[in-house]
């Protein structure tokens, strides 16, 4: 037996964030999540990641990235630690990134 075999249901090893927890952080993506944002996407798409966006002719990652980032559907979560060691997970989409 696995050791998640033997885990009660419900409960896992990683922390679940708590769907109304008030959030500390702001909800503006920084420059810098932007950027590691893009660049993880572009190569999830340059080694075939299904694209979640219609295709209009481009075939850059880099640009098909933007285009998802733009219209809210990059798949990934920002984990953000605060200095008491917690932390909150933000998903792409709730992030104002404009």
């Amino acid at each position: 037996m696995g050791d998640r075999e033997k885990a009660p249901a419900g409960v896992s090893g990683a922390p679940e964030r708590e769907p109304n927890k008030v959030r500390i952080t702001t909800p503006y993506m920084t420059k810098y999540e932007r950027a590691r944002i893009l660049g993880t996407r572009a190569l999830q798409i340059s080694m075939n990641a299904p694209v979640l966006v219609p295709l209009d002719g481009e075939s850059d990652p880099l640009q098909i990235a933007i285009k998802e980032l733009s219209q809210r559907k990059i798949p990934l979560i920002i984990r953000r630690y605060l200095p008491d060691g917690s932390f909150e997970d933000w998903s792409v989409s709730e992030l104002i990134s404009e």
